[in-house]
């Protein structure tokens, strides 16, 4: 059952041992099946024990030794990567989820443990429902009443059972609305649903199990709620919705008839990497949750309208988000470790140390009105990940774990940003407001050429971005652009259009002094998708999924494998790419392609000219499931308007990109200026698969082309300063006898001449530069008109 790969278990141990924050890890059990839930349970002699949910049964293991931990019964279950366990008393109640089981409720007697642990299965038939097979999860409040949600029957709905007059014969009670409940949370005969497909947060008086009566309902941010539980006053309930990039949300609910939203938390080291929340649990007013990926998460909930993460221990090796990871987390043990089921990794057991926030609070507002300042971004400068925004009164509510004093950064787009100093303390509120001065906004005149001779290049995309601003421009038919009203501040500049290379100015200042900003494009073919340049998406008629998207990507998993990507290729340009579907979905076959084959055609290119061009790219391939083995492939096609050939034809599946696909393409077609470049997936009709595809860091060059522009047959020649101030030399020596009219002219961007002088000598030094302004020029020898050799100049204030 269990690996007995000692290497495997110190490799995880010592990678694992990085990623956290208060929990250290006492022990780990690695399982050769994937995992799912888990509880725990204290024997009367003191000995602790976890219950963990496993794909083929539940497995028992003694905490006698926490550092150690060992299994000590495999209770057999039909296969399922959904298991639930709750404890009353000496008995553990386990439930499956899998489609077509009929393993009911499995009733485990953990009286004599470890000697026995005897096990029965309740499958009886409910008030004319029908016989009870499948439950997705189960809870069981303080009078031995076990709820069920999402089983085969009620619809899902909850069901009311009474396990605490005989344990093992449980008494059914009633049921609660035909709605899909797929967790809960009761107490004081009030019970909190979890309606996921609803959306809602559902409160019910259960006090009469056979007419349970509706109190409120409230749709969580992301319309998915997932589980919930409650303080120990029972004011304020938290909730999970199971969305990528999802939030744990704490409510109000002192008063059912005006449920209020008090906060919402996300990891803020992951922030934009779409982790999924999983379960929440409480424990003396802190949150322990099961993070998929992103591990254990501990949450100081004791100001529920500002939850701080104050603890954290990544149990999962590997990408951000997806279902993997963390599933779920106990932290109810007398010891005060933590057990946590990591889906992939096994079971670990942590030890927490437990801190209050140290909280810091203020308003924010401008300086010049008084009035408050909404969406001021909010950093404590820590090595602990924050983030916090400005409310609509300019209030902001943020702090970390890690006591001390810090520089506190506010910003907001149109105004100066501010840094402040505050002293943070666990358990205290810090008080910090600020006042922001408003920024001056400038003109911004930008211009768009060829690197190689300095024309203008219209159409070409253009992105401006700033810290909290981004503008997305076109260069007009003279390849100039223009932003009216720029912020002052520093930006990154991008800039690309078909057939050049992408080319960027990093940290321009945008301020009285700036000049016109010129962006020099190099002729190729690039594109990281960041731009829009036109490919063209097609499909059979019979495909009616999984069409290719440009977007960002958005993962999902099968089985614990990866099928969609989280995120692009590393290192390009952007975070956007070309994948299949590319949905927000739980569900891997809600997007993935099906029915016939999707088609992704590059905008023409003209190669006619290149000697040796070179194309390459980074692909995605997942194929995995259904019926039979997958045998469906990603195809690679290059055309030249007349013939097609194939590239490569991929058949094998991964739940990562592939390395860079690299090949030539002079040998392998003739070169026009026509060719086309097609990505191909589909999925067959007869035998359906999971298909998902991705391509990204799309790239043609010329091999040929190298820094030649300095290199001329017959010619040696280099200008030095450059940047320069004042004036610059241009020093030159040609190897044969001059032959006709030779001339060196220097153009501004635009083309225009503004200097020019004749060569006269086969080998000199000329001064240039001495009347030019601070810009961007273009120098070029030329033979009777004809250039042969030309050079980018830069003069500086």
């Amino acid at each position: 059952m269990k690996k007995t790969c000692l290497l495997l278990l110190l490799c995880l141990s010592s990678l694992l041992g990085h990623a956290q924050l208060n929990m250290t890890l006492v022990g780990q059990l690695p399982y050769d099946v994937n995992l799912s839930n888990s509880w725990g349970w204290t024997a009367p002699d003191g000995t602790e024990y976890a219950l963990v949910g496993l794909y083929n049964g539940t497995s028992i293991v003694s905490l006698a030794d926490p550092a150690n931990p060992v299994e000590v019964f495999h209770i057999p279950g039909q296969n399922s990567i959904w298991r639930e366990i709750k404890t009353w008393g000496n008995y553990a109640y386990v439930t499956n989820d899998q489609p077509g089981t009929t393993d009911g409720l499995v009733i485990i007697d953990l009286t004599n443990l470890p000697a026995s642990a005897p096990y029965y299965h309740w499958n009886p038939e409910l008030d004319g429902m029908g016989t009870l097979n499948t439950i997705h999860s189960l809870f069981i409040d303080e009078f031995g009443v076990l709820y069920l949600h999402g089983s085969n029957l009620n619809n899902g709905g909850a069901l009311f059972i009474d396990v605490d007059t005989n344990p093992i014969e449980p008494i059914y009670l009633g049921k609660g609305p035909q709605l899909y409940v797929h967790d809960s949370y009761a107490r004081d005969n009030v019970l909190y649903a979890g309606e996921i497909l609803n959306g809602t947060l559902g409160i019910y008086d259960v006090t009469d199990k056979t007419n349970p009566i509706p109190l409120a309902s409230q749709t969580t941010p992301n319309a998915f709620t997932h589980n919930t539980w409650l303080t120990d006053d029972s004011q304020v309930v938290f909730t999970t919705d199971e969305r990528p990039g999802a939030f744990v949300t704490s409510y109000d609910v002192s008063d059912f008839g005006d449920v209020r939203e008090l906060d919402r938390f996300r990891p803020a080291a992951t922030i934009n990497t779409f982790v999924i929340p999983h379960n929440v649990h409480v424990w003396n007013d802190w949150l322990i949750v099961s993070y998929y990926s992103d591990g254990c998460i501990v949450v100081d909930g004791s100001r529920p309208d500002n939850l701080i993460e104050v603890g954290n221990f990544d149990t999962f090796i590997g990408a951000n988000g997806g279902f993997n990871g963390a599933w779920g987390v106990y932290p109810y043990l007398p010891s005060g470790n933590i057990i946590v089921s990591d889906i992939n990794n096994g079971l670990f057991i942590l030890s927490p140390t437990y801190v209050r926030a140290c909280f810091l609070e203020g308003q924010v507002t401008d300086a010049v009105t008084g009035q408050a300042i909404v969406g001021a971004k909010v950093d404590i400068q820590s090595d602990q990940a924050n983030l916090a925004q400005s409310n609509l009164t300019g209030t902001y509510k943020t702090g970390q774990a890690i006591p001390g004093t810090f520089m506190v950064r506010f910003s907001k787009v149109g105004y100066y940003p501010v840094l402040a100093e505050a002293v943070l303390e666990n358990g205290v509120v810090t008080i910090l407001n600020v006042q922001m001065s408003p920024a001056p906004t400038y003109m911004v005149n930008g211009l768009v050429v060829q690197e190689e001779n300095g024309q203008p290049v219209p159409n070409a995309n253009v992105l401006v971005v700033g810290e909290q601003i981004s503008y997305n421009l076109l260069s007009d038919n003279n390849g100039q652009f223009s932003i009216a009203a720029a912020y002052e501040g520093q930006y990154n500049i991008y800039g690309g259009a078909w057939g050049y290379l992408y080319a960027s100015i990093d940290g321009a200042t945008v301020d009285a002094n700036t000049g016109q900003l010129v962006v020099f494009l190099k002729q190729g073919y690039q594109d990281d998708f960041i731009f829009e340049y036109g490919w063209v998406k097609t499909a059979d008629p019979n495909a009616d999924s999984g069409f290719w998207v440009r977007g960002l990507p958005l993962e999902t998993s099968n089985v614990g494998e990866v099928s969609n990507p989280a995120k692009d290729i590393d290192g390009d340009l952007g975070a956007e790419c070309y994948v299949t579907g590319n949905i927000l979905s739980t569900n891997v076959g809600a997007a993935d392609v099906d029915g016939g084959k999707v088609y992704l055609t590059s905008p023409v290119m003209d190669l006619s000219t290149f000697q040796d061009p070179v194309i390459s790219y980074n692909l995605w391939f997942y194929n995995s499931g259904g019926n039979g083995n997958p045998d469906d492939s990603l195809v690679v096609r290059v055309s030249n308007g007349s013939d097609t050939i194939i590239l490569e034809n991929i058949k094998e599946s991964s739940s990562a990109w592939r390395p860079v696909s690299e090949f030539h393409l002079a040998p392998l077609i003739d070169l026009t200026e026509n060719m086309t470049v097609i990505f191909e997936t589909g999925d067959r009709n007869a035998t359906p698969h999971l298909v998902e595809g991705g391509v990204d860091a799309f790239l043609v060059v010329d091999a040929f082309v190298n820094s030649s522009k300095e290199t001329v047959p017959g010619v040696t020649a280099g200008l030095m300063p450059n940047p320069f101030t004042g004036t610059t030399q241009l020093r030159y020596r040609f190897d044969q006898p001059l032959e006709g009219a030779m001339t060196l002219t220097v153009f501004d961007v635009l083309g225009r001449p503004l200097e020019t002088q004749a060569i006269v000598n086969e080998e000199d030094t000329i001064t240039i530069g001495e009347n030019l302004p601070a810009g961007y020029f273009f120098a070029t020898l030329s033979s009777n008109g004809a250039p042969i050799k030309t050079f980018r100049m830069v003069k500086v204030e």
